[in-house]
């Protein structure tokens, strides 16, 4: 019964850590909101509607002609508010990915001493490590499109090793045991 009761504190450490790193980066870095950027979307009451028999590229030129108010210039207007807004939204994830990579390796190494200072709190540590984990996890899903690919890999290389080191070192240490 005591296996089960440190398997269940280890997730919930774990799920708990998680959850507040990320509400602490909300709060202190929030994500670039929708809302902020006043794209108007003018929805389908305004598109234009053209004849089924002439192309698309007909169509837009049809729009065009049509005046300043017309749907194109609407839509145009749309597209260049969403590029605005996707350029911050890049710029956030790739942001994002650092300060999570960051704190979850803290995260993770902190774990590590943890459990080398109190081997007997295992589940404790356990939890702890995942939650690292998962925010390193996270912030790689969260940052992957912004991101430069040199960044991701160099980031990547060094927390492998780092992980790959902690387990070797925790396994050299229960084999002996």
């Amino acid at each position: 019964m005591a296996n089960v009761m440190n398997t269940v504190f280890g997730i919930g450490v774990a799920v708990i850590l998680f959850v507040m790193v990320l509400l602490g980066i909300s709060v202190f870095y929030p994500s670039p909101n929708w809302s902020d950027y006043n794209c108007t979307d003018y929805g389908m009451e305004n598109i234009q509607v053209c004849n089924p028999n002439i192309t698309v590229g007909d169509c837009y030129k049809i729009a065009a002609a049509d005046s300043k108010d017309s749907a194109y210039a609407q839509q145009k207007s749309f597209d260049e508010c969403n590029k605005t807004f996707e350029a911050a939204n890049k710029i956030y994830g790739k942001n994002f990915f650092i300060i999570a990579s960051i704190i979850g390796v803290i995260i993770v190494f902190l774990s590590m001493l943890f459990f080398f200072k109190v081997p007997s709190m295992a589940n404790i540590s356990a939890g702890t490590a995942l939650s690292g984990l998962v925010m390193i996890f996270t912030g790689f899903v969260r940052g992957w499109q912004g991101t430069n690919d040199k960044i991701k890999f160099f980031l990547a290389v060094i927390i492998a090793a780092m992980i790959i080191a902690f387990a070797v070192i925790v396994n050299r240490k229960y084999s002996r045991s």
